[in-house]
């Protein structure tokens, strides 16, 4: 684990194209425990091109983490995508922190009624807390040997 004193207090920032490398070191640190390696390439291909906002967790001036939200077209409908910390930086509420402020961006665009998030049993438990609840299993449904658990928060 990394020392957050003060000084090193976690910043919230929109993505910027210098940040890449560490998302993807936060998504290749988290993998397999959460992630397939399978999913890199999706991943990569995603931030090519950010479909909605997306957002980082600094500490220090060092990316490690990372998570965002899509609004559906024609919708009230928000989704989540690509949340995570580097296993390194996990207990310091620096994943709480991601969550609650893609939580607030969406409530304050004022016209979502629901967001949705899509992980895997391990992390489920993380959305709890915050409303989210279960909707839908599907077995294998990220990647073979990870089942897909669809989770809704009504606003």
């Amino acid at each position: 684990m990394t020392d957050l004193s003060q000084k090193n207090t976690p910043v919230i920032r929109p993505y910027q194209t210098t940040d890449r490398e560490s998302c993807l070191a936060a998504l290749d640190a988290n993998t397999p425990d959460y992630f397939a390696p399978q999913e890199r390439a999706l991943f990569e291909k995603f931030l090519d091109d950010i479909p909605g906002t997306y957002l980082v967790v600094e500490v220090a001036k060092k990316v490690v983490g990372c998570g965002g939200y899509i609004p559906v077209p024609d919708t009230n409908d928000v989704h989540t995508s690509w949340g995570m910390v580097h296993p390194d930086y996990k207990g310091y509420g620096l994943g709480k922190g991601l969550l609650e402020a893609r939580l607030d961006a969406v409530r304050c665009m004022g016209d979502a009624k629901r967001i949705r998030v899509t992980t895997s049993p391990a992390t489920e438990s993380f959305f709890l807390p915050y409303g989210f609840t279960v909707t839908r299993r599907e077995k294998d449904g990220i990647v073979c040997g990870i089942d897909l658990v669809e989770m809704w928060l009504e606003l």
